[in-house]
């Protein structure tokens, strides 16, 4: 990540503000994980971390903003937070039971997520489509998914366990979303 990007996220995530409800798909999906240890990429303010651990995960917070970070500590201490850059992702192979990724899309992220999880291991995965840049942010086709490529992109490493793809309205508002619940490949632990 450019040194722009990450004083822009320090900057977003300084000012203060309650971390919300957490996110619509997750809350819809959270039965299907195991008790464990959950990686919430791009954890911002925090809103599904603190979900998590409310229900008796073991969560790490991962974001490049140290401020970000500093507010999800704050919300519940027992988050676990680790200041990362994706573009160089430090966890370890199988070291995680879930992986957790909303509103953010790194594309070289594809091929590592599952390389963390533990077979049998949950990936929840939701962010925008294409056709939002038709009525509101993010607008950057970097960040918008293509109809179709979660699954496209997930299917030969998770089996696939619920999808979404559309306009929906989660409270905020019409937003276009992909989601994807997909359980990694092996042995289940």
């Amino acid at each position: 990540m450019s040194r722009d990007d990450r004083e822009h996220w320090e900057h977003a995530h300084a000012k203060p503000a309650a971390p919300g409800p957490a996110a619509p798909f997750l809350v819809e999906h959270v039965h299907l994980l195991r008790p464990g240890r959950v990686v919430d990429v791009a954890a911002g303010t925090g809103r599904n971390a603190a979900f998590l651990a409310a229900r008796g995960h073991r969560v790490i917070a991962v974001d490049v903003a140290r401020a970000a970070l500093a507010r999800v500590h704050a919300v519940d201490a027992r988050i676990a937070c680790v200041q990362m850059d994706l573009d160089a992702p430090g966890l370890r192979a199988g070291s995680v039971d879930a992986v957790v990724v909303v509103n953010f899309l790194d594309r070289r992220l594809f091929s590592e997520v599952g390389r963390w999880l533990r077979p049998g291991g949950i990936l929840v995965w939701d962010t925008f489509l294409i056709d939002q840049r038709e009525i509101g942010h993010p607008r950057n086709p970097s960040f918008l998914l293509a109809r179709g490529e979660l699954v496209d992109r997930l299917a030969h490493e998770f089996r696939i366990l619920a999808t979404r793809e559309g306009a929906v309205d989660d409270g905020g508002g019409r937003a276009f979303r992909s989601g994807i619940v997909g359980e990694r490949f092996g042995p289940k632990p």
